[in-house]
């Protein structure tokens, strides 16, 4: 009989892909003591990484899950040329993860052998990756382990990703979108969408072909976790359940609500806007997360509190 079930986690290494999952692996754990998580942390060399590895670090030691919870830091691998980055980060990002699939493949086996060996029964039980870490699917097949996907994004975003291969590429192989294209209608958004909402990566050659290389092997996993909840997206999450694609488990959403700001940010800045906040009657605001999608003009944040 099993005591302690084990999950690999591979995230992607962007700080809102690390903090989502590490909420997520909390909140497992939090639910049943007897999961054990080991995060395979990719380590970017970017200067702004410095403080997304000590930001993760002191989140797992203020956890009171955190003892559960081990980290792994992956070897450093030879980088995608640096004038791919300019073309397409997602370009760029995927490369960067795909050169890690031998280290994974090695860590996650000697893993698998060293808790195989254990008196205490502790098994390995699956692979969770990020949608943007799909080639690791390889690694779970090859050791005979379940794999699924942690989509830290919203269902809107999971419907389009389940769009891409299946409908468009399918008519138009290797197009990238343009803006004189018409709307698009998507399973899983209410209405039609324009497609100059759509993100930059799908109007460029590597940005595009990246996001399908890694859609089409969203079918490939034994299910899809997203960060989000039915009353947020009904429609979205009503639609997968009339697919044939993996299972779907909605789990968001996942806030890190005791995170640090960045020490780079301006300190009185962020106490007067902590100090508005505070002021405000409950239940008189809406929160709003982007992520790292981008910057916005007052024009457009007039738009949205519209």
């Amino acid at each position: 009989m099993i005591k302690k079930a084990e999950l690999v986690f591979v995230p992607a290494p962007g700080v809102g892909h690390l903090v989502s999952t590490l909420e997520f692996a909390k909140r497992l754990i939090d639910r049943d003591d007897r999961i054990l998580i080991t995060v395979l942390v990719m380590k970017l060399p970017f200067s702004s990484f410095a403080f997304v590895d000590a930001h993760i670090k002191s989140s797992i030691t203020a956890s009171q899950s955190g003892s559960a919870i081990r980290l792994i830091d992956l070897p450093e691998v030879e980088l995608p040329p640096p004038e791919i980055l300019n073309e397409s980060v997602e370009c760029y990002f995927t490369l960067f993860i795909e050169s890690q699939l031998p280290n994974v493949r090695n860590i996650v086996s000697d893993i698998v052998s060293s808790r195989s060996s254990l008196s205490e029964s502790v098994r390995v039980t699956g692979l969770v990756v990020d949608f943007f870490c799909v080639s690791m699917v390889d690694a779970a097949s090859e050791l005979c382990l379940p794999c699924y996907i942690f989509f830290p994004s919203n269902a809107g975003f999971l419907s389009l990703m389940l769009y891409l291969p299946t409908t468009r590429h399918d008519q138009m192989i290797n197009t990238v979108f343009d803006s004189s294209d018409s709307e698009l209608i998507i399973p899983g958004v209410v209405n039609p969408v324009p497609v100059s909402v759509l993100p930059q990566a799908l109007f460029n050659k590597y940005g595009y072909s990246s996001f399908i290389k890694l859609a089409q092997r969203f079918n490939d996993v034994n299910g899809i976790i997203v960060n989000t909840f039915f009353k947020l997206e009904p429609h979205a999450v009503d639609s997968f359940f009339c697919s044939l694609k993996p299972s779907v488990y909605t789990v968001g959403p996942m806030l890190e609500l005791k995170g640090q700001p960045n020490p780079d940010l301006d300190k009185d800045h962020c106490h007067k806007i902590l100090k508005w906040l505070d002021n405000q009657s409950e239940s008189s605001l809406v929160f709003l997360c982007f992520g790292s999608g981008g910057s916005f003009g007052p024009a457009q944040v007039k738009e949205i509190v519209m």
